[in-house]
């Protein structure tokens, strides 16, 4: 019934699914100049939020709220602010961070630096699920004064998570729905801050409406039609099975498994549409 081969190594390539490509060839774009920027960014926060497949709290500590082409622009834009010589980064994190530099220099807990702003996945790539160390890491960043961000990108493909955003040190996190709903081709998410900054470019792009309406556009028709945890829900029952079957570990993340001695990470894109 299920086939090794079809495993994808070592990419983690997010699923899609008939519906999503049927709703892609349906839509047709009209004239979206009157799209209101300030109640599409109402709407895509409150659709984040009302994920059944995880428990998460704490979105009220985080009043400004900011449309973003994805995660990708929610880290580029930290960045570009910080350096990436200014961020802390934990191993096993996004592999975008070694492509930029190739020497990298990792973080542990025990080397986590005072006032030096850290950025972490949540859930972590190399952990498929929220880092296993992700309490004590908060618990040290809040002693030390370090600025916490956090790219959720793969929040939406997730389940099974119980986590609170209102943390003292956590001062921003992002969640887009490219994972959610292949939305890779039409990139929209939200960044949630602590603050206000005027300066930040991200703001500054939202102040003057810089973002396309097509992508709000796009988006609405997404969110009427699909919950954000609609692949968990289609696909979890299933994603067990291809893992007892084929002798896998489980993740909680729906496109993702481990090797049984947890040496590798598969993508399991191919099993599923």
């Amino acid at each position: 019934m299920y086939n090794k081969d079809n495993l994808i190594h070592p990419q983690l390539p997010p699923l899609d699914c008939k519906e999503f490509d049927q709703l892609r060839a349906e839509i047709v774009v009209p004239d979206v100049r009157d799209l209101d920027r300030i109640e599409f960014k109402k709407r895509l926060a409150k659709h984040f939020q009302e994920n059944d497949s995880n428990t998460l709290t704490g979105f009220d500590a985080f009043p400004q709220n900011d449309i973003i082409l994805g995660c990708q622009q929610y880290i580029d834009n930290l960045i570009s602010k910080k350096g990436l010589d200014g961020l802390q980064i934990f191993k096993h994190d996004y592999h975008y961070y070694k492509t930029l530099n190739p020497k990298i220099k990792y973080v542990t807990v025990d080397t986590l630096e005072s006032n030096k702003p850290l950025l972490i996945a949540m859930p972590f790539p190399g952990h498929l699920q929220t880092h296993r160390q992700m309490d004590e890491i908060l618990e040290v960043c809040t002693e030390k004064k370090i600025d916490v961000h956090i790219d959720c990108a793969w929040l939406t493909s997730a389940f099974d998570v119980n986590f609170n955003f209102n943390q003292p040190c956590i001062k921003s996190f992002a969640m887009s729905f490219s994972k959610s709903y292949s939305l890779h081709w039409n990139k929209i998410g939200i960044r949630w801050s602590r603050e206000l900054d005027n300066s930040d470019a991200i703001t500054i792009q939202n102040n003057v409406g810089g973002i396309s309406r097509f992508n709000f556009y796009v988006a609405e028709k997404y969110m009427e039609k699909f919950p954000i945890d609609y692949l968990c829900k289609k696909y979890k029952d299933e994603y067990f099975k291809i893992c007892r079957t084929l002798k896998l570990r489980p993740s909680n993340i729906i496109h993702a498994c481990f090797s049984i001695d947890r040496k590798f990470l598969y993508g399991l894109k191919n099993f599923f549409y």
